[in-house]
């Protein structure tokens, strides 16, 4: 299964060992980005005083659980007024993520714009299925909502998530790649994030974006988002500085690389036009967040 779960590893190392292992990459380097090696120590210890840390050490990225979790976040917040400091940081501050939790407001905004009886929506991969059965269904009688992931333990979570919100009767769940999904003119709107982010072939994420274009119906909707290259990448950054706090973000900085995270493959809005285009889609638009790090884009199937 590894081979194909881009987003977080399914390891059985112990936590120790890989608490370890980054506390001897931290002493090799030393000081940096104005961070002790003291300093950076206690980050790590921080990050194990709670489970999205310790998930993140120990596997490199999230599954659909802990997604969910760091994106709803927001909704939920007010009830969960005791969560550790790095915690709190990591949820409420974090440049990236606050961006991921403005991208699930405009995807969830985006997509509601295409609900009506009999529709077929899809999310690949699917994670806990919240893009689908967070929309607003009033009034609608017959939709069919399709997840699609290769996590089967996140697919659980999808299924009890759908009957949670009484949604079970519309869902279909699928174990699948979703390099090799085999639909065709099957779905009215793809919703698709966190795969082209762990990707770093370009050939690949084109190869991607031609199976969700072959899946859509004629004029179906892609509704997918990428991470934009921060400065000491690229000379013509896409960010808004001026709605990133500096602090913040090199904290991250400093944070990311003790966890060693894989979802750091970045690409320009230019590029990801190219690549869309390229696997066909012709009307493409693009949605920024304030701090332009995670831009949304919508592409229509011609």
């Amino acid at each position: 299964m590894s081979d194909c779960l881009l987003s977080h590893n399914a390891t059985d190392a112990h936590l120790e060992t890989i608490v370890q292992e980054a506390a001897a990459r931290i002493e090799a380097t030393g000081d940096a980005d104005g961070y002790s090696v003291a300093e950076q120590l206690n980050m790590l210890h921080e990050l194990q005083s709670f489970p999205l840390g310790r998930f993140l050490l120990a596997n490199k990225g999230l599954n659909g659980y802990w997604t969910h979790y760091l994106l709803t976040y927001p909704w939920w917040k007010q009830e969960k007024n005791t969560l550790p400091p790095m915690e709190h940081f990591f949820l409420e501050k974090i440049p990236t993520v606050l961006a991921v939790q403005e991208r699930f407001q405009i995807y969830l905004k985006e997509a509601q714009q295409h609900v009506r009886n009999d529709a077929c929506f899809a999310s690949i991969p699917s994670g806990a299925l919240g893009e689908l059965l967070y929309l607003d269904f009033t009034d609608i009688k017959r939709m069919h909502l399709v997840g699609i992931d290769y996590d089967p333990n996140t697919l659980e979570q999808a299924q009890a998530m759908a009957q949670d919100k009484q949604l079970s009767h519309w869902v279909t769940l699928e174990q699948a790649d979703a390099w090799k999904l085999t639909h065709k003119n099957t779905f009215d709107l793809i919703s698709s994030n966190g795969l082209n982010i762990y990707e770093p072939s370009d050939e690949r994420v084109i190869e991607l974006y031609t199976v969700f274009y072959d899946a859509l119906k004629p004029n179906g909707t892609l509704l997918t988002s990428f991470i934009t290259p921060p400065p000491y990448l690229t000379d013509t950054c896409e960010w808004n500085q001026d709605a990133i706090n500096p602090a913040d973000l090199l904290k991250q900085h400093v944070i990311y690389r003790i966890i060693g995270g894989k979802w750091q493959c970045f690409r320009s809005t230019d590029t990801t036009r190219q690549q869309l285009q390229a696997a066909g889609f012709k009307d493409i638009r693009f949605i920024p967040d304030k701090g332009g790090m995670y831009p949304t884009v919508i592409a229509k199937k011609s």
